[in-house]
């Protein structure tokens, strides 16, 4: 099922909760009626992590369905675009917070070794019992301790959130292997965050090297042993998933979205379109219809 609108809304925390201060813990189902989730898509400026104790959850994220039931847990990055739906009654938690309130105490470093935490994806855990026991546990205590809202509770928060970041994180460990934060994974990270804020209007390597302070050429080897493609190849795919979000989750014409991409030249925009993706715009949004 498609959902279109006009244009995507980007959801802050603060719109969730105006007195947020950087993170929100509350029950799914106060969540989902908050500013009209349910059935609602955003893009979001923060993280998430979701709990499910009971129920069901179905979960558009970026053009994908998911169904969440019991015990699943759930990761969605900032900028995700994504909307939810539910039929029965869903109990179960949701962490939001953002990268401002966990820098607060750890380092850049940090936040990037948990790997599912990256812009623009999303991730689903397979955990044992015991650790799905631990994980509510913990996410029930962030619960107390954020409703009585003490002094010193944030920093409370923000070292229960670690805790919790760091059991997920070690499940990723275990199944995908370690991400080593040497100084080119840095780079990396940095060159990713410039061109998730840059994309639209700086389609260029050397843009990117220059902010970064390196050589195009350096830039482009380490993209290609870090992330196994080249410089110029992830900033495309960046514009093409910005692209691919416009045609399937708005009603915006191929001409409105080009143009809000940076593309002065429509018919550029489409064989840009066409030779990452096999089709022009307009077939790629019939196709999702279908």
């Amino acid at each position: 099922m498609v959902i279109r609108k006009e244009k995507l809304d980007f959801l802050r925390l603060e719109d969730i909760d105006s007195a947020s201060n950087g993170i929100v813990i509350m029950p799914i189902a106060e969540y989902l009626q908050v500013k009209g989730n349910q059935n609602t898509l955003h893009a979001r400026s923060f993280y998430s992590l979701l709990l499910i104790k009971s129920g069901n959850l179905m979960m558009v994220a970026d053009k994908r369905m998911y169904a969440m039931g019991r015990h699943d847990i759930v990761s969605i990055s900032c900028n995700c675009v994504c909307s939810f739906q539910h039929h029965v009654p869903v109990e179960g938690c949701i962490i939001l917070f953002t990268e401002a309130f966990f820098m607060q105490r750890y380092n850049t470093e940090v936040i990037h070794y948990f790997n599912f935490l990256k812009c623009n994806q999303m991730h689903g855990f397979v955990l044992t019992s015991d650790e799905i026991e631990r994980c509510i546990h913990l996410m029930e205590l962030m619960q107390v301790e954020y409703d009585i809202a003490k002094l010193g509770s944030r920093e409370v928060l923000r070292n229960y959130l670690n805790i919790l970041l760091q059991m997920l994180g070690r499940q990723i460990t275990k199944n995908f292997g370690f991400v080593q934060m040497d100084e080119k994974e840095e780079r990396i990270v940095a060159f990713e965050t410039l061109v998730d804020e840059n994309y639209k209007h700086k389609r260029f390597p050397s843009f990117y090297a220059e902010r970064l302070n390196i050589s195009v050429n350096y830039l482009n080897r380490i993209c290609r042993e870090k992330r196994a493609i080249s410089c110029g190849a992830l900033i495309r795919d960046r514009i093409v998933l910005e692209a691919e979000r416009l045609l399937y989750h708005t009603f915006k014409t191929v001409k409105e979205i080009a143009f809000e991409l940076g593309f002065e030249n429509v018919p550029y925009f489409i064989t840009f379109f066409k030779a990452k993706k096999g089709r022009s715009p307009e077939e790629f949004r019939k196709n999702q219809e279908t």
